[in-house]
């Protein structure tokens, strides 16, 4: 099975379709090969945002800084206040929430396919599933960031994505800039229950589609399942189980926006037996049914 089988996943132009505001300035926005490489200041970009956007994933990698003002956003299950001098990267196929762009925010929004990066990506960390998309910049890294931002923004609007030439050095260099920043999601977890949890937190992202059997995840990582739920539930709050469900839920929320796969079929995908077995835990996280979810969204993104 393929990644795009695990993580059905929409190109710009699918999400320019579902979650942008067609205005005057539509033919300018979009340059010759955007679904390659698009950049945009923030203060361009958030007003034909449908904000909030629904949980959604993109076969693109997504990269915000933020100069002035304030966006949240949520990855995967961790929820992010970007404010003057952070930046998240939202690895290809990672499940992110679009929450808010504050109106006064500076800064960019840019998507960056994988094949322009042709297999670069392996050499950042962050740019990887199990990765930490957020980052602090000191003053001068976020000047040399904005700065080679600037230029590809320069580049975009000049040639869009025509010349990857000379878009792929840029980015290239912008990520170096990036990864003297990167602090991993390992760097300051020392304590042993800390790196436990961030294990199955990896696991989880990587691997929901395959078992919702706690268990499962407990052999995959070499410990007990009762070890496994000790520390998570006291670390956390909440035991394993539950970050599976909640897991569960979020990618069937993706399905449900993202394809037109029946009701049925998403239970299926997710490993339900039936329909309503599906239903009652999607119902128990969201207090909505299925299509009630999807019918709420829909309405909400055919606004203009």
């Amino acid at each position: 099975m393929t990644s795009s089988d695990l993580f059905p996943a929409i190109s710009p132009a699918m999400a320019r379709e579902l979650f942008l505001i067609r205005d005057a300035s539509w033919g300018d926005r979009f340059k010759e090969n955007f679904n390659q490489f698009i950049i945009a200041p923030l203060e361009y970009s958030w007003p034909v945002i449908k904000l909030p956007l629904p949980p959604s994933r993109t076969s693109n990698h997504a990269l915000i800084l933020v100069e002035h003002g304030e966006v949240d956003i949520t990855i995967g299950h961790q929820a992010y206040t970007l404010r003057s001098k952070e930046l998240v990267i939202v690895p290809a196929l990672q499940i992110f929430t679009l929450h808010s762009i504050r109106p006064d925010s500076i800064g960019f929004m840019s998507f960056i396919s994988q094949e322009l990066l042709l297999g670069a990506a392996s050499e950042f960390d962050f740019l990887k599933l199990t990765g930490n998309p957020h980052i602090n910049l000191s003053d001068q890294q976020a000047q040399f960031v904005s700065t080679l931002l600037h230029r590809l923004a320069i580049e975009y609007q000049e040639n869009g994505a025509t010349k990857p030439e000379l878009i792929r050095p840029y980015l290239l260099a912008l990520f170096a800039e990036i990864d003297r920043a990167y602090v991993g999601p390992m760097a300051t977890k020392t304590d042993l229950g800390e790196r436990l949890i961030q294990r199955f937190m990896d696991v989880l992202t990587t691997r929901i589609r395959e078992t919702r059997l706690a268990s499962q995840y407990a052999d995959w990582l070499a410990v007990s399942p009762n070890h496994l739920n000790k520390v998570v539930k006291n670390r956390t709050g909440k035991s394993p189980s539950v970050w599976i469900d909640e897991r569960v839920v979020l990618e069937a929320k993706v399905l449900l926006v993202q394809t037109e796969l029946t009701v049925a079929q998403i239970a299926h995908e997710m490993g339900f037996p039936d329909q309503s077995t599906f239903g009652k835990l999607f119902r128990k996280y969201t207090e909505l049914t299925p299509t009630q979810f999807r019918s709420q969204f829909v309405e909400a993104l055919q606004r203009d």
